[in-house]
């Protein structure tokens, strides 16, 4: 497993689009959850793109049941949002021969900076900063289609074995 030390870019370097076009990834053993499932009628439905630098990328209009103060977004679907597309970018660190390895958040820290709009698309992208034993370091920022910074995170992952029910 990979051990990346130093973070060669700022935060911002990954606001910029790094390819000329992200190209999308294909999940399975999701179709329940709720960030990402396209079948579950009550989740938000949430599709993830890479680019070239490792970077994931999902962007989402939420709806009206999802307001919390006014015409905001509520904090918890942002932060919803940002553990799906920072879970795709930990995920994305193990290996694909080991079919039986899974992730999943060990601790998720967020600054809600200002607000975030219902009427508005999100951004979010997350990159991995660090592998180090079983621990996997994940940043992310949900941006404001005039690319915004609205909310920040850091988060760690936990590397698992994963067994089928």
């Amino acid at each position: 497993m990979p051990t990346i030390r130093y973070v060669t870019k700022r935060p911002s370097d990954y606001y910029e689009e790094s390819s000329p076009s992200p190209y999308p990834l294909e999940r399975s053993g999701v179709d329940q959850c709720f960030g990402c499932s396209t079948s579950n009628e009550k989740g938000l439905g949430l599709r993830f793109s890479r680019y070239d630098d490792g970077t994931i990328e999902t962007r989402h209009l939420t709806e009206q049941h999802h307001c919390g103060f006014d015409t905001v977004i509520h904090g918890g679907i942002q932060a919803a949002i940002l553990d799906e597309v920072m879970g795709v970018a930990a995920q994305s660190t193990l290996t694909h021969e080991a079919l039986d390895l899974a992730c999943a958040t060990a601790e998720i820290h967020l600054q809600y900076l200002r607000p975030a709009f219902l009427a508005e698309e999100v951004i979010a992208r997350a990159w991995v900063t660090e592998v180090e034993g079983r621990d996997i370091f994940v940043e992310g920022v949900l941006l404001s289609t005039q690319m915004v910074e609205v909310t920040t995170a850091t988060s760690r992952w936990r590397q698992m074995r994963y067994e089928p029910t």
